[in-house]
């Protein structure tokens, strides 16, 4: 072989071993990136990025509905007058539950589909006169939603929601009339005449 082609012939294998070293160090290189993501997807390795993602706090308060009358005691259940309405799409749900009140001893009046649906398991809705009576009938549920209205009697409106199952079972349940309605933590004080006419008057 003469020189000039003995020279191709060692540059040929230069260039070859040269690709060689240069596609092995790619290739071992992607197995390592590959088996180290692998073992990050699973857990084995910990993430070399870590970025705290936090939720915005929010601005919502949470509505306790009205303070109960200051010193009220629970009223007792054959004391209570309602009307139950079915604030879901169960039919047959405020029948069902007016029964099941009456057997408590509450005087069940109107039963109707509510206005709009509800989501919770129970809005008690009344006016000032009747919220001892309120919170009370809320005793016997889950969960309570207590709200006022401008209403002068001391009947109640139990509108079921759809999250509501069934009463709390009557063992459950210990309604003492000589006991004090605890104060909800956040509720709001309803005003009342006597606080009106004690605020302080303008100047003139």
């Amino acid at each position: 072989m003469s020189t000039p082609a003995k020279a191709r012939a060692a540059r040929r294998r230069h260039l070859q071993q040269r690709q060689t070293v240069i596609f092995g160090t790619l290739i071992t290189a992607m197995l390592v990136i590959g088996l180290a993501a692998g073992a990050v997807w699973v857990g084995i390795l910990p993430s070399p990025v870590s970025i705290a993602i936090s939720e915005p706090e929010s601005t919502e308060t949470g509505d306790a509905g009205p303070c109960p009358p200051e010193a009220a005691t629970y009223v007792p259940l054959n004391e209570i007058s309602a009307n139950v309405l079915n604030g879901t799409s169960r039919s047959g749900l405020a029948a069902s539950t007016s029964a099941e009140l009456g057997d408590r001893g509450i005087s069940v009046g109107r039963q109707d589909n509510a206005e709009s649906p509800f989501a919770g398991v129970v809005r008690i809705v009344s006016g000032p006169e009747g919220l001892a009576a309120a919170y009370t009938a809320g005793v016997l549920f889950t969960d309570a939603r207590i709200e006022v209205d401008s209403r002068t009697d001391e009947t109640i409106d139990v509108i079921l929601g759809s999250a509501y199952e069934a009463l709390r079972s009557a063992d459950e349940v210990d309604i003492d009339p000589a006991v004090e309605i605890p104060v909800p933590q956040g509720c709001e004080p309803l005003s009342t005449p006597e606080s009106a006419d004690t605020s302080p008057s303008a100047e003139e």
